[in-house]
């Protein structure tokens, strides 16, 4: 497979999802663009800017709508409830996809094979079901899984 990865600036992030074309994001990148995380906001803000100019098309597990609003409703912020049920349901060019049986079915295979946590590899077998070709994530132990690119935030 080709690389995507591309070192340098968070400029590079851009080129590097359209490239892409089809994109799939872990949880991270969702709360450090919205939360604006000192080290990795920028980074993740680049990747759904990329989204929304439709440089490429991304996807996410229900299961990040999921574990976002969990934290979110610890917090007790209805507001910033409101702004991620939005956000993750209406943003441009992204869609969200459900653990149907083939993303479980991928999930048991990835497992099996990598023995990776069971929310990690939902979210890496529903990039492979919606057939994106690189997963954005700032979880270094992923890099082991070679069905598709897996593309780190710090590394930009």
């Amino acid at each position: 497979m080709e690389t995507l990865k591309a070192l340098g600036s968070p400029e590079t992030i851009g080129a590097c999802l359209e490239n892409a074309e089809r994109i799939a994001l872990d949880t991270s990148v969702f709360i450090y663009a919205f939360e604006r995380h000192p080290q990795f906001g920028a980074p993740a803000q680049r990747v759904f800017q990329a989204l929304e100019e439709g440089r490429c098309q991304g996807f996410a597990s229900v299961l990040a709508l999921g574990e976002i609003l969990t934290g979110v409703r610890r917090t007790q912020n209805a507001e910033l409830l409101l702004r991620y049920r939005d956000v993750l349901t209406r943003f441009p060019n992204l869609t969200l996809l459900d653990a149907n049986v083939a993303v479980m079915e991928a999930m048991a295979e990835l497992r099996a094979r990598y023995s990776l946590a069971t929310p990690d590899v939902i979210h890496l077998a529903t990039a492979l079901v919606g057939s994106a070709r690189a997963f954005v994530t700032n979880d270094v132990r992923l890099r082991q899984v070679k069905e598709l690119e897996v593309i780190l935030l710090s590394e930009w």
